[in-house]
C-alpha cells in the first residue's frame, strides 16, 4: 500500500499537506522567506503558550533576543508542551531516544507530521528511491511482546524488513547476507554501527553485496556519525552510494546528504549555528546546532540547542551543515564473544525499564570487561531491591546470561561541550 495512502488512513490531512509542501517548495528559497516564517512560528507560540510566553518574557526586539531552549529548559520552567487552546486541532505525541541521557516528550500537530514526511520522501527522491519501496531496516528491536508486534505492525504497513541489530556476530552477519540473497531490497536504511559491521565483514569475505542482492540502489545511515573513510567502506563492500541521514526525533530530518555535507531542510526549519552565548558562530567556528521549526504548532520548538556541534556552508546550491561532531556507537562484547550495539541495547533495556518504573533522568554504561558493566544513573530516588533486579533482569536479558551489572546512582553525569555524553562505551 501507498505510504501516504497509509497515513491518510491514520488520519493525517495528506491532500492538505501535499498543496502546502508545494507551495513551500515555491517560495522557501526566496529573500525573506524563512525570516518571515521563523516570526510567523514565534507570535504564534507566543500569543498561544502562556508559560513560553513568560519564559521569554518582554517580546523580542530582534530574533537574537529569543532565548534559546532545551530539553531541561522545558522541564525547569515548566513550559507547556501544547498551547492554552488546541481548538480542535489534532497533535501526535512523540519521545526522543535520549541520546543526552535525558529523553523528552513532545507534540507535533498532524500537519506539521505529514510536512515531515513529505520533506523525507522528497529527499529520498533524489537518492533515486521512494518511501513505498522494500527497504532492509537497521534498527533495535523492542523486548516485550507489545512493542515488538506494534514495530512489526509499522513494518508491514512501511514495506520493511527489520533486522537484530543487538547481534552483530559473524554468524548473524552471515544469517543478515542471507536474507539479501533473498529479498529484493531496493535501499537499506538503518544505524551506522551494524552497517559498518556488515560492510567489514562483506570486506573479509570478499563480497560485493548488489552482487548477491542486485536491486539495491542506495544505503542510507542514520542516527550516528559515519566517517569518509567508513562511508568509502560502505560503498565499496555494498557496490552503491551511501547518503548520511541527520535529524532528531523533535525535527525529523535537519540534513541530508554524503561526504561530510548535508543540505538542511530549510523548507521546514530553520537551523542556526550558535556560541555557548546564544548568538552567531564566528569564523565558522563549530557551535551549537540549533533548530526551529518553521510551522509545527505543538510544542513550541524554537532556537532549541539538539546537542552537536557543526558548521553552516552557503552555496548556489543551498545551505550546507558541515564539520558535524555526533556520536559514534561502540560494541559490547559479551563471554560468549558475541558482538552488540551498545547504544541500542540499552536504548531499549531503559525504555523497558521505564514502563515499570519511570524514575531515571539518565543513564550512563561502562562496559568494563566482558563480564562487567556499569550503570550510572541519576534519579528522582534510590531504586530499591525489587526495582534493581528489574533493571539487571532486563540488562541481561538484552546482553546474555552471567555477565554482572553494577548499578550506581550519581548526582552528576560527566558531558562533553556540546552537551552529549557516549551513553554506552568498551573500556577495554
Amino acid at each position: 500500500m501507498d505510504f501516504f495512502t497509509v497515513l491518510s488512513i491514520l488520519g493525517f490531512p495528506v491532500k492538505q499537506a501535499s498543496g502546502k509542501f508545494k507551495e513551500i517548495k515555491s517560495s522557501y528559497n526566496q529573500p525573506g522567506w524563512i525570516e518571515s516564517q521563523k516570526w510567523k512560528i514565534f507570535d504564534f507560540h507566543y500569543n498561544n503558550n502562556g508559560s513560553y510566553r513568560n519564559f521569554v518574557g518582554k517580546y523580542p526586539k530582534s530574533w537574537d533576543d529569543v532565548p534559546v531552549l532545551d530539553k531541561s529548559k522545558f522541564r525547569d520552567f515548566g513550559i507547556g508542551l501544547l498551547p492554552d487552546s488546541k481548538n480542535a486541532t489534532k497533535y501526535y505525541n512523540k519521545r526522543t531516544s535520549g541520546s543526552t541521557g535525558n529523553p523528552f516528550s513532545f507534540n507535533v500537530d498532524y500537519l506539521t507530521h505529514t510536512l515531515t514526511w513529505m520533506l523525507l520522501s522528497d529527499r529520498y527522491n533524489s537518492a533515486g528511491i521512494t518511501l513505498n519501496q522494500l527497504q532492509a531496516r537497521f534498527y533495535g528491536t523492542p523486548l516485550s511482546f507489545k512493542s515488538k508486534m506494534v514495530e512489526k505492525s509499522k513494518d508491514l504497513l512501511s514495506n520493511r524488513v527489520r533486522f537484530n541489530t543487538y547481534n552483530v556476530s559473524d554468524d548473524n552477519l552471515e544469517k543478515w547476507i542471507k536474507i539479501f540473497s533473498e529479498k529484493p531490497f531496493r535501499y537499506i536504511y538503518g544505524y551506522s554501527h551494524p552497517i559498518r559491521m556488515l560492510a567489514k565483514y562483506l570486506a573479509k569475505k570478499n563480497i560485493i553485496l548488489k552482487s548477491i542482492c542486485p536491486t539495491l540502489v542506495t544505503c542510507i545511515v542514520t542516527s550516528e556519525m559515519c566517517s569518509d573513510d567508513e562511508q568509502e567502506l560502505i560503498e565499496k563492500t555494498f557496490g552503491v552510494p551511501v547518503f548520511n541521514e541527520y535529524g532528531s526525533s523533535e525535527f525529523g530530518i535537519i540534513g541530508f546528504g554524503a561526504n561530510g555535507k548535508w543540505i538542511l531542510s530549510d523548507e521546514l526549519i530553520y537551523t542556526q549555528i550558535l556560541d555557548d552565548d546564544g548568538r552567531d558562530s564566528q569564523n565558522s567556528v563549530p557551535g551549537n546546532v540549533t533548530v526551529t521549526s518553521l510551522f509545527c504548532k505543538g510544542t513550541p520548538l524554537i532556537k532549541y540547542n539538539i546537542g552537536d556541534l557543526a558548521t553552516i556552508v552557503n552555496s548556489n546550491e543551498g545551505r550546507f551543515l558541515t564539520d558535524l561532531q555526533g556520536r559514534v556507537e561502540e560494541s559490547a562484547i559479551l563471554p560468549s564473544g558475541r558482538k552488540v550495539a551498545g547504544d541500542s541495547v540499552f536504548f531499549y533495556v531503559f525504555k523497558e525499564f521505564t514502563k515499570q518504573c519511570n524514575i531515571i533522568k539518565e543513564y550512563k554504561v561502562a562496559q568494563l570487561s566482558t563480564t562487567h558493566f556499569k550503570i550510572e544513573i541519576i534519579a528522582e530516588r534510590d531504586l530499591d531491591n525489587r526495582e534493581l533486579a528489574i533493571l539487571r533482569k532486563l540488562a541481561t536479558g538484552f546482553l546474555e546470561p552471567g555477565v554482572e551489572i553494577n548499578i550506581n546512582r550519581v548526582i552528576v553525569i560527566e558531558r562533553t561541550r556540546s552537551g552529549k555524553f557516549k551513553q554506552f562505551s568498551r573500556q577495554f
